[in-house]
C-alpha cells in the first residue's frame, strides 16, 4: 500500500494503520467498559443487580468487598492438621509464587538468548528449532507426568520447585531477546574483553543492563500471567494455595451467601490491586519505547 508523504516529510499512516488503530481503541474501550461495569455491580445489592445491571448504584456496598475478603479461603492440611487460609496470606503466597517464577521464567530466555547471539556455536540453529518446535507443538496430557516426576525429584508442594520448573527458555521471550542482542552494539563489550573483563562480567556488567528495559517488560508480563495462573498452583502446590487458586474455590462456593454475582464481581476486584499497583510502577517499562545503548565511529 502507498504512502505520501507530507510536507514536514513524514509519512502519512496508510489505510490499514488507520483501520488497525479504530479496532485497537474499539477493543480497548471494551475493556474498559467490562472493568467499569464490573466496579459498578460490585458495589450493589443483588436485587439491585437483577433489576438493573448498567445503573449506579443507589447506595454503595462496600460490605461486599468485606464478604468477599471473608469468604476466600482455602482448606489445607499440613501435618495432619486441616485449618483454613485467607486471602493475606494467599497473597503473599501469590507474590512469592508469581515473582520468584516471573523472575526465573524471564531470566533463562535472556541468558539462552544472549549465548546464542553472542557466541556462533554450530548448536545454535538445533537450538532455535527445539524453540520454535516447543511452540508450535501442543503437549496434551503431561501433566500427570509432571505431578509424577515433581514427587519424585521432591519438588512438589515446595515454592522453590516451582521456580526450579519455571526456569526454562522455551517460549516466545526466547525470541524476543535473541532479536535485541541481535541489534546491540559489540564495541562495549569487545572492550570490555580487552580490558581483561571475562565472558560472566561481559554479560552482567554490560550486556544485560542495556536489555533492562526489555527485561522489565517481560517480568511484567510474566508475573501476571503467574499472578493469574491457578490451575499450576492448584495441582503443585495443594497446601500453599495462592489468591487466584483461592478466587477459584471462592467462585465454586457452597455457602448460598457467597454465591451472590455482586459479592464474587467484588472478590474478583480484590485480586486486580497488586496488578495495578504493579502496572502503575512499571507503566513507563512496558508503554514507553524501548532504547538501546551504542557507541558512535
Amino acid at each position: 500500500m502507498k504512502r505520501r508523504r507530507t510536507r514536514i516529510g513524514r509519512e502519512e499512516p496508510g489505510m490499514l494503520s488507520r483501520i488497525l488503530g479504530v479496532l485497537l481503541v474499539a477493543y480497548s474501550a471494551i475493556l474498559i467498559l467490562m472493568f467499569v461495569w464490573a466496579i459498578i455491580n460490585s458495589l450493589k445489592k443483588t436485587t439491585e443487580f437483577y433489576i438493573n445491571a448498567v445503573s449506579l448504584p443507589k447506595v454503595p456496598q462496600f460490605s461486599n468487598f468485606v464478604k468477599a475478603l471473608q469468604g476466600i479461603r482455602v482448606r489445607a492440611r499440613i501435618n495432619g492438621v486441616d485449618y483454613y487460609i485467607y486471602l493475606p496470606e494467599m497473597f503473599l503466597n501469590s507474590l512469592l509464587y508469581a515473582g520468584g517464577c516471573a523472575f526465573f521464567a524471564t531470566l533463562s530466555p535472556c541468558i539462552a538468548a544472549y549465548a546464542t547471539a553472542r557466541y556462533k556455536f554450530k548448536f545454535n540453529g538445533v537450538l532455535y528449532g527445539i524453540v520454535i518446535f516447543a511452540m508450535v507443538t501442543p503437549i496434551v496430557g503431561s501433566i500427570p507426568s509432571q505431578i509424577e516426576m515433581a514427587k519424585k525429584l521432591g519438588f512438589y508442594d515446595t515454592m522453590w520447585g516451582m521456580y526450579f520448573m519455571s526456569f526454562n527458555f522455551l517460549s516466545t521471550y526466547y525470541l524476543i531477546f535473541l532479536a535485541t542482542f541481535k541489534t546491540l552494539s559489540r564495541d562495549y563489550s569487545d572492550a570490555a574483553a580487552m580490558d581483561g573483563a571475562g565472558h560472566f562480567t561481559v554479560m552482567v556488567r554490560i550486556m544485560l543492563p542495556l536489555v533492562k528495559n526489555t527485561f522489565y517488560a517481560i517480568f511484567v508480563l510474566q508475573f501476571i500471567s503467574y499472578w493469574n495462573d491457578y490451575q499450576t498452583a492448584w495441582l503443585f502446590l495443594p497446601n500453599t494455595p495462592t489468591a487466584a487458586v483461592g478466587l477459584q474455590f471462592f467462585k465454586l462456593a457452597a455457602e448460598a451467601k457467597y454465591r451472590d454475582v455482586t459479592i464474587q464481581l467484588a472478590g474478583s476486584l480484590l485480586l486486580l490491586v497488586p496488578i495495578i499497583i504493579l502496572f502503575t510502577a512499571f507503566r513507563d517499562k512496558l508503554m514507553g519505547n524501548l532504547t538501546v545503548g551504542g557507541i558512535k565511529g
